[in-house]
């Protein structure tokens, strides 16, 4: 296996770590377990027409809501188990790795942690979604087999470790937007849908800062090679998470009988940011944070849906 060190004498690899442990030095008090949010089985009326207001911005479509949210957080859940288990092969390098940046717990410990929690995520959302279905929702291939192979080569960690953060982060800006919808429709926390994606989002934004890290403090530091092969992990990456979301789309219709997409303006909303958020990934190097390449028509679309002209802090 090649081991690839980072040794630029300009990069702050100190400073690198001090910012990890930061990010993770109260996790334990910022999260919940799944089995703290008190689920209350299949949804009642008033969070039927709340999940109808979330996603159709009107009443009367629960059923097509609910689709759609089964679809997306089913999908989102097995894209979290995934990266659990590429980072699982990526901490394990680690222990042959010689850089700095590695030096100590902190590298570690962060990314532990933050496949820990994706782990919990991919278990209370599969518990949601059968909810709202009222069945199981079982993919029988979800092409796991496939995308963790994109990670076992003898590539770097870091290497490894960039793909993924790419990958993950365009998802993790969306369902945040998503958050800060049910937010702002509901202050309070009334509906279970907003506690969940609230409960999610304490986990997720330490994610977002880990990624913010590796844009801006790892991968600046890339070799072209390093460089080409991180965004080639991420386009195969990509490339099978759209297959496995063209799965779940016809077990979701097969379900429910309706398609998720049509004249769904979450759905639209989705779209949009979804491109937007894989511009910042994509045009620039090293790839940049979101909301630092939002443009006024995304920022709009942004305000006039969750209320925020930011994403992420």
């Amino acid at each position: 296996m090649t081991v690839t060190t980072h040794t630029d004498a300009a990069a702050d690899h100190a400073g690198t770590r001090a910012r990890l442990r930061d990010i993770y030095a109260a996790a334990h008090e910022q999260t919940l377990h799944p089995n703290a949010l008190g689920w209350p089985g299949r949804p009642d009326e008033r969070e039927l027409d709340f999940i109808s207001h979330v996603v159709y911005g009107r009443p009367g479509m629960a059923r097509e809501g609910c689709a759609y949210l089964v679809k997306e957080l089913a999908q989102l859940a097995e894209i979290e188990r995934h990266l659990s288990a590429v980072f699982g092969i990526i901490t394990a390098q680690l222990g042959a790795d010689t850089s700095p940046i590695s030096d100590g717990y902190d590298l570690h410990h962060a990314l532990s942690c933050f496949a820990a929690e994706e782990y919990l995520h991919s278990d209370f959302f599969y518990r949601y979604v059968r909810e709202l279905a009222a069945e199981d929702i079982k993919l029988a291939d979800s092409l796991f087999t496939e995308r963790l192979a994109l990670y076992q080569g003898d590539d770097s960690p870091y290497v490894k470790l960039a793909a993924m953060c790419m990958a993950a982060y365009i998802g993790e800006s969306v369902i945040t937007v998503f958050e800060k919808r049910t937010a702002h429709l509901d202050p309070g926390r009334e509906r279970f849908l907003t506690k969940l994606l609230w409960a999610h989002g304490m986990d997720e934004a330490r994610h977002v800062q880990v990624d913010h890290v590796v844009l801006t403090r790892i991968m600046p530091s890339f070799s072209e090679a390093e460089r080409q092969r991180a965004f080639e992990i991420f386009s195969g990456t990509e490339e099978l998470n759209a297959e496995l979301a063209g799965r779940f789309k016809q077990l979701i219709v097969d379900v429910f009988g309706v398609d998720h997409t049509v004249n769904n303006p979450a759905w639209d909303v989705q779209l949009s940011l979804t491109a937007a958020f894989r511009q910042a990934m994509t045009a620039t190097w090293p790839p940049s944070p979101v909301d630092e390449r939002m443009d006024d028509e995304t920022r709009k679309l942004l305000h006039e849906f969750a209320g925020t002209d930011r994403v992420h802090p």
